[in-house]
Order: C-alpha cells, then sequence, then structure tokens
C-alpha cells in the first residue's frame, strides 16, 4: 500500500475482508480519524465487525463497494482489481483526496470463473486537483478480481488485458473522467474516462 495517511481524515476501505488493513488504516488515522469499512459478503462483514471492536472509529458496512459511499473521503483504498474505477469512487473522494485502487485483467478464457484473479494488473493513485485527476503507475498488483456491480464485462476487459499486454503504464499521468480525450495519447481508452499519458495543466 503507499496511500499517504494523516490524523483526523476520513478514509474509505473498499474490500475490507476481515478486517486486517482496516486496522492498519484506523491505527494511522488515529483516535480522531474516521475509517469506513465496506465488505460484499456478509458474514466477512459481520467477522470485520468483530475484529474490529476495539477501534470505535470504525465502521463496517455490509455491501458494494460500487454504490455504498454515502459522504466525501479524504482517501480511498480498494483491496480488489477491477476494470474500471466506480463512479462513485470519484464523485466521493474530496478536493486533494487521493484514491488508490487496482486495475485487474483475468485471461479472457476464465472470464466465467469466480472467484477470478489479475493475470495482468496494476495498482495506481488518483489525486483531485483543482484542474483534474492527476494519476500515477505504483507498481505491478494481482488482486482477486472484483464481483458485484463492479466486475464490469467481457469486452472492457479484455481491452484492458490488451492494454497490458501493450505496455506503457509507467508512462500515464492523468485520469481522464467525462470528458473529450483522443485515445492516441491514452493507455487505455473508453467513452467515459481514460488513462492519458498527457499530465494536467500546470496549476
Amino acid at each position: 500500500m503507499t496511500l499517504p495517511l494523516s490524523p483526523h481524515q476520513h478514509i474509505a476501505h473498499i474490500g475490507a475482508g476481515a478486517g486486517y488493513y482496516t486496522a492498519m488504516l484506523a491505527e494511522l488515522t488515529g483516535a480522531s480519524g474516521h475509517v469506513t469499512a465496506i465488505e460484499l459478503d456478509p458474514t466477512l462483514a459481520e467477522r470485520a465487525r468483530a475484529n474490529l471492536a476495539a477501534w470505535p472509529q470504525v465502521k463496517v458496512i455490509s455491501g458494494d463497494g460500487g454504490n455504498a459511499l454515502a459522504e466525501r473521503f479524504d482517501r480511498i483504498y480498494v483491496n480488489f482489481g477491477v476494470a474500471a474505477p466506480a463512479a462513485s469512487w470519484i464523485e466521493h473522494l474530496k478536493p486533494s483526496g487521493k484514491l488508490l485502487f487496482a486495475l485487474g485483467a483475468s485471461y479472457p478464457s476464465v472470464r466465467a470463473k469466480f472467484p477470478r484473479h489479475a493475470a495482468r494488473g496494476a495498482a495506481f493513485l488518483i489525486d483531485r486537483m483543482i484542474k483534474g485527476l492527476a494519476a500515477r503507475w505504483l507498481y505491478p498488483a494481482y488482486f482477486v478480481c472484483a464481483e458485484g456491480s463492479l466486475a464490469g464485462d467481457a469486452e472492457a476487459e479484455v481491452a484492458l488485458f490488451q492494454a497490458f499486454e501493450r505496455g506503457g503504464i509507467e508512462f500515464v499521468r492523468s485520469l481522464r473522467w467525462n470528458e473529450t480525450t483522443d485515445p492516441m495519447r491514452c493507455w487505455y481508452w473508453t467513452p467515459q474516462w481514460s488513462l492519458a499519458y498527457e499530465p494536467l495543466e500546470a496549476e
């Protein structure tokens, strides 16, 4: 994990599992911070509540990480691979907030299998700036692939797999969200969002 944290911050941990990394986030933000942990599996969410009872600043929600956020956060940390960031993550990121998530694509031949693990994957750090969303590749990341609303469709996952195969991910500088972007200037392009080589304009 490479996500700068400070006391007092409100953190969303999506894909909390049994709460191990949630406890680490709670320790790093301290008693004055708040951590909202979201877990899709109800059994794991209940286990996380029990495991995290010693941290009163933690709230555990059993729900889909793609649409369970109801407030804005200083930091959002996602613990699984997706073929696209959720709109909710972008919309609920405060000014100067940071989002850490992993793009991941399984081999196309195993699309129908669950659970799936990413055959190609990378962690990205997204910074909400005044003029947009800066993006930085951090390291290879091979998480389990998302389920629920974040599982995405087969066509998008194949396109992402092909982008990984082409290379160049380390040159990404910005995430373009709902804006016109030249596909030739992007590592990965869709009509809704893209990872572009061009940095944001100077602020």
